[in-house]
């Protein structure tokens, strides 16, 4: 397993007495992390962030980000903490995940999440989606499927063969 972050994604260990799935690997608020041994990457809580998952499957190697903000102008932030930042986080990811065997050429993403939860006119969450979606193309990375917008949370799960399981706050679940 090649977990890395700033994530810090916590992995439930065998001895685990809680009884969480060791072969699951949770990604918090501002977090991302890697996987190569087919874990599961989960993570919940998206009302306005965004979960980007990366995949390549021929190298067997997937990750996910779950980014809060766009952008951020002051790189000593986005370089502290890329997670956190869309644009930073995607960027971070592909890296980590090419350094785990996985080619820039072969990535495909899946995005869940930029939900409209307050009425604001400079929304978050349709912003977080836009910039994922600039992020991605200017990475060459394609984006096969989403489940975007509307005014709900979700929660996610990325499996080792790729597939995004989205489960909604209106109690809806897909993959994608």
């Amino acid at each position: 397993m090649s977990h890395s972050s700033p994530s810090r994604g916590r992995r439930a260990s065998e001895s685990d007495e809680t009884g969480v799935d060791p072969g699951r690997i949770r990604v918090g608020v501002g977090e991302l992390a890697v996987a190569t041994d087919g874990e599961t990457l989960t993570t919940s809580g998206l009302g306005s962030c965004v979960a980007v998952g990366l995949v390549d499957r021929d190298a067997e190697v997937h990750g996910l980000l779950h980014a809060m903000l766009p952008s951020e102008d002051d790189a000593r932030s986005a370089a502290a903490r890329p997670a956190k930042y869309v644009d930073a986080g995607i960027a971070t990811l592909i890296e980590r995940l090419r350094r785990s065997g996985a080619s820039g050429d072969r990535l495909e993403a899946r995005i869940a999440g930029g939900a409209e939860m307050l009425d604001l006119t400079d929304a978050v969450g349709p912003r977080n989606v836009e910039r994922a979606e600039e992020s991605l193309a200017a990475a060459g990375v394609p984006i096969v499927a989403s489940d975007v917008g509307d005014g709900v949370g979700r929660t996610v799960q990325l499996r080792a063969d790729g597939g995004l399981v989205v489960r909604a706050a209106d109690g809806f679940e897909r993959t994608l």
